[in-house]
């Protein structure tokens, strides 16, 4: 499970052989998580997207790095 950034509360990670679509897990400290789909930045998971602004917004400009280790990952 490659992280790919840490946050003060989170991380975001990625799974080889994941299911598409093409996704990032979010991953909060206290043991909540959610997947935020790359396409469209979609929450799935109990987590609120004002609970995580700083992480969609990191996810939102790393975008195209993000896909291309999807891509990476899951060939």
């Amino acid at each position: 499970m490659p992280t790919q950034r840490h946050f003060p509360s989170s991380r975001v990670v990625m799974y080889a052989g994941d299911h598409p679509p093409p996704h990032v897990h979010v991953q909060l400290f206290d043991g909540r998580e959610c997947t935020v789909a790359l396409h469209d930045l979609g929450i799935v998971g109990r987590v609120a997207a004002r609970q995580i602004r700083g992480e969609l917004d990191w996810i939102a400009t790393h975008r195209e790095a993000l896909r291309a280790e999807w891509r990476r990952l899951n060939p």
